[in-house]
């Protein structure tokens, strides 16, 4: 059986995009210091539980994208499916050795 490992992520609540700010870390002492840079004034941060054994894809982790469209027009509810939608994957095989690698932990196609 396999042991979990404590990994956690630590995003910024607001105001980010294509993986800034985001970090993977191991411990609470770290989880404190990333939080307390992080909301600063009155910023937020989202801390969660980083998935130990990820699905993989070529030994890299990986997030579909597809999107769709919800409205309301007078009471009647209508959903729209864009057909067409992509995968993305890390830039690294996948590891829980250096939690510091962005590449290997982010499947954002801006890293």
């Amino acid at each position: 059986m396999r042991v979990p490992k404590n990994t956690w992520i630590i995003k910024p609540g607001e105001n980010t995009n294509r993986g800034n700010g985001i970090d993977v870390c191991k411990s609470l002492q770290e989880i404190k210091q990333i939080v307390g840079r992080a909301t600063r004034g009155d910023r937020t941060a989202i801390i969660q539980k980083y998935i130990d054994y990820p699905l993989l894809v070529h030994k890299r982790k990986f997030d579909f994208r597809c999107y769709g469209l919800m409205t309301s027009i007078n009471g009647s509810l209508k959903g729209y499916f864009f057909e067409d939608g992509y995968v993305r994957t890390s830039c690294k095989e996948f590891s829980h050795d250096d939690v510091g690698d962005k590449f290997i932990h982010l499947t954002n196609d801006a890293i």
